[in-house]
């Protein structure tokens, strides 16, 4: 059910308009199969007189067009192009830094879009439920960037979802994070307040949570990866559901209405899309049991919307995550979808809070609820002598970037 859709990220709309000049040649994404298609054939002449400047604004060119074009499987069109480039010219240097009184040197950068995981990353792998009952997990880490990443590399790489990474990290910038920035990765949660048994999706939070059944004598832990969800005006329904089926290289059928949406914005859809590259749903799904059967957990060959909300109401992850979470769940899994965009928790004697932008029934974004969170840390507080910061409060609501934060102490 669920499909791409154009994504305002702080104003920004990630959408095929961009046109980048290489070679002298104005390009945009709908032109970006002509790449693709030297590339492939390693046709020579498309890339005669190509300046590191060229190649350059090709990358960029590339990057932005990541979910338009076609690929061959294993062969991906930036390690290709920067293949060619060193083919061309020669390869980069092993630093590429700006020098001093001059402008940052043109050279392609080195990006990921197919991020490559080698074992299981640390925000991917089971966490172990505290002995104690706290519902805290996980811990927050920084990390420098490298000339290459973008913040949805990044995001990607550690488990993130676009717009948590972007609000966790306000002032950087989203495309050229730049060589040595400092990344704040947000990794300590604090669990839902809700059974800890099969997959929760916690809307505002953008992230699902799967409790497996642990077996006798084995400690519970909890995997948590990062979701989209149901745009504005197609929101994704909450409640209590059951995964009812599992498919593997699924084919898509847009709705009608998801169809007059399409050619509505001049970008029209077949009746069906089968399994491969273009398919907005991507290798797996896996079906919910309420509406009809019309919801879906499922992949997406549009990553960067991951952590956010686009979708026609399905939850969305990525490729990777959807793998492996397909691998581990049964049909009857119980699934929870919920609305809490404000969770808190006491912690080795401090109150922690957890804020995300509140989401209405109709999937907006709304303005956050102060008396809602003062409810809550009085009720947390009421049978302990505790100094509550309420100022400190306030700004962690108002901020709602999901990063924990203290508001209170044990006295």
């Amino acid at each position: 059910m669920l499909c791409w859709a154009p994504v305002s990220i702080r104003g920004q709309v990630i959408t095929p308009a961009q046109i980048f000049v290489v070679h002298g040649t104005p390009r945009d994404c709908t032109s970006i199969t002509q790449l693709d298609s030297a590339l492939s054939d390693n046709y020579q002449p498309f890339f005669a007189g190509w300046s590191e400047q060229d190649y350059g604004e090709a990358i960029a060119w590339s990057r932005a067009c990541a979910n338009f074009g076609w690929h061959v499987t294993g062969r991906s069109r930036i390690p290709l192009l920067q293949a060619q480039h060193d083919k061309a010219i020669g390869p980069v240097p092993a630093h590429v830094g700006t020098p001093a009184g001059g402008t940052s040197n043109p050279m392609p950068m080195r990006v990921s879009p197919d991020i490559a995981l080698s074992g299981e990353p640390p925000s991917r792998a089971p966490l172990k439920l505290p002995a104690d009952g706290s519902p805290v997990i996980g811990s927050d880490t920084t990390i420098a960037s490298h000339y290459q990443d973008t913040l949805f590399d990044i995001a990607r790489r550690y488990g993130l979802g676009g717009e948590e990474i972007i609000r966790a990290n306000p002032g950087v910038d989203i495309w050229l994070p730049g060589e040595g920035t400092r990344i704040l990765i947000p990794g300590r949660r604090i669990l839902p307040s809700v059974s800890r048994e099969g997959i929760v999706v916690n809307l505002p939070e953008h992230r699902l949570y799967y409790f497996p059944k642990p077996a006798k004598n084995e400690t519970p832990v909890v995997i948590t990866y990062p979701v989209s969800i149901g745009k504005d005006g197609d929101g994704t329904p909450l409640g209590q559901t059951r995964i009812i089926a599992k498919v593997q290289h699924p084919s898509w059928v847009p709705t009608q209405s998801i169809r007059d949406d399409h050619a509505a914005r001049g970008d029209p859809l077949p009746r069906l899309i089968g399994p491969g590259p273009d398919n907005p749903i991507g290798d797996y799904k896996m079906r919910l049991g309420f509406g009809g059967g019309m919801y879906e957990i499922h992949g997406t060959n549009a990553p960067a919307t991951v952590g956010m909300a686009a979708t026609y109401g399905c939850i969305g992850m990525y490729p990777e995550d959807l793998a492996a979470l397909y691998a581990l769940i049964s049909i009857g899994t119980p699934v929870r979808l919920i609305n809490v965009p404000v969770k808190i928790a006491w912690s080795a004697g401090t109150l922690l809070v957890e804020a995300h932008p509140a989401i209405d029934a109709h999937g907006r974004t709304v303005a956050p609820a102060f008396d809602q969170l003062a409810d809550v840390v009085r009720e947390a507080a009421q049978n302990t002598r505790a100094s509550i910061q309420w100022e400190r409060a306030l700004h962690v609501l108002q901020r709602a970037d999901g990063v924990t934060a203290t508001v209170a102490t044990e006295l």
